[in-house]
C-alpha cells in the first residue's frame, strides 16, 4: 500500500490544498522566499493534511469542495509541523532532515528559529481567519503540549531507566498531540459535534502514539537510504526509545549497565550495531511491535461510529500505512 492509494478520495482537495499553502507562505522578504521555497521543495509525506482532508470528507461525505476553513486547517497542521521540526533540528543541532541539509545547516541557528517563529506566526493567521473558538482551545492545548514534551524530552533524554509511563507520555505530548490536533481540527472545520471531535482525538492520539514507536523500530531496524538517517542515530543523540527501554529492563544489570556505557561515550559503528543485536536479543523489538498494533487497533476502533466508505477505508489504510512504512 503506497499513501498515492489512500490519498486517491481526496486527490482534487489535496491540488487545491498545495496551491493554498504555497500562497499563504509567500513573503516580499527574499531570505523567507528562498527558505520556504527550500522546505516545500524537501515537504515530506503530509501526513497531517491529509488527515486534516480525509476527516473533514469522514464528517461531510462527498458533499461540496472543502471550503476555506478545511484548507486553512490542513495548512495550520503543516505549519505547525514544519516549524516544530525546524526548531528540532535547531535543538538536536541535526545536519539532516529527510534524507536532505536541515535548514540549520544551510542558513545557521539564528535563521532557523527566526524561520520557525515566522512559520508559527503563519499558522496562527490561518487559525484566526478560522474564527473559531473551538480551533483556538484545540491549537493552544496542542501547542502546550507540544512544548511541554520537548522539554521533558530534553530532561529526561539520557535516562536509560525511563519508566514506560514516562516514555508513553513524551511521545504523546511531543508527537501525537498534532496528530490528535490535525484530526480533530478536520471534524471541527465541517461539524460541531462533541462526540465526533473527541473520536477523532482519540483516532489520532492513538494514531500518533503507534507512528513514534514505528520511528524508534526505524532508527534500529531501518535503512538509511529510506530512512534518510544514519542507523541508530537516536542511540548516538541519547534519545531514549521503547525497544531499548524495555531491553533494558529485561536483561541482566550488567550486561544493560555495558550498553549504558556504550551509548554515553557516543558509541561507534561496531557498537551501534552490538547494540541493536542487544536490543532484539531481549525482546526489544518484538514487544514494541505488541504495543504499536495495540495502538493500531484502539485507532480503527474511534473509527467503527462511522459508515463504511472510501474515506473511513483510507483512514483504516492510512494507520496500517503509518505502522509499516520504511521512512
Amino acid at each position: 500500500m503506497i499513501l498515492k492509494e489512500i490519498c486517491a478520495p481526496i486527490k482534487e482537495d489535496l491540488k487545491v490544498y498545495e496551491k493554498e499553502f504555497k500562497a499563504l507562505l509567500k513573503s516580499n522578504v527574499f531570505l523567507v522566499d528562498k527558505v520556504v521555497q527550500y522546505i516545500i521543495a524537501s515537504k515530506g509525506k503530509r501526513l497531517r493534511p491529509i488527515l486534516v482532508l480525509l476527516t473533514s470528507r469522514l464528517h461531510n461525505g462527498n458533499g461540496k469542495v472543502p471550503d476555506k476553513d478545511n484548507m486553512r486547517a490542513a495548512a495550520i497542521m503543516e505549519l505547525l509541523h514544519i516549524a516544530s521540526l525546524v526548531h528540532d533540528d535547531v535543538v538536536d543541532s541535526s545536519s539532516q532532515r529527510r534524507g536532505l541539509p536541515s535548514v540549520n545547516s544551510i542558513w545557521k541557528n539564528k535563521v532557523s528559529v527566526l524561520m520557525g517563529d515566522y512559520l508559527f506566526s503563519k499558522a496562527l493567521l490561518a487559525m484566526l481567519g478560522m474564527k473559531n473558538m473551538r480551533v483556538y482551545e484545540i491549537i493552544s492545548q496542542t501547542a502546550e503540549r507540544m512544548t511541554e514534551g520537548e522539554l521533558l524530552g530534553v530532561e529526561r533524554s539520557k535516562d536509560y531507566r525511563m519508566e514506560e509511563e514516562v516514555y508513553f507520555r513524551l511521545i504523546a505530548d511531543k508527537t501525537a498531540s498534532l496528530i490528535a490536533a490535525a484530526c480533530q481540527l478536520g471534524a471541527v472545520s465541517v461539524s460541531d459535534d462533541e462526540e465526533h471531535i473527541t473520536a477523532m482525538r482519540d483516532f489520532g492520539e492513538n494514531l500518533g502514539i503507534a507512528f513514534q514507536i514505528r520511528d524508534d523500530l526505524l532508527d534500529i531496524l531501518g535503512k538509511e537510504k529510506k530512512t534518510g538517517k544514519p542507523l541508530g542515530n537516536d542511540l548516538r543523540d541519547n534519545k531514549v526509545t521503547l525497544p531499548l527501554i524495555y531491553a533494558l529492563r529485561n536483561a541482566r544489570k550488567k550486561d544493560s549497565r555495558r550498553v549504558i556505557r556504550m551509548i554515553k561515550r557516543s558509541a561507534k559503528r561496531h557498537e551501534i550495531k552490538e547494540i541493536i543485536s542487544f536490543v532484539e536479543d531481549h525482546g526489544g523489538v518484538e514487544y514494541a511491535m505488541q504495543r504499536a498494533n495495540s495502538h493500531i487497533g484502539l485507532a480503527k476502533k474511534s473509527l467503527e461510529r462511522y459508515p463504511s466508505n472510501e474515506y473511513r477505508a483510507s483512514l483504516e489504510k492510512l494507520v496500517d500505512f503509518v505502522t509499516a512504512r520504511e521512512n
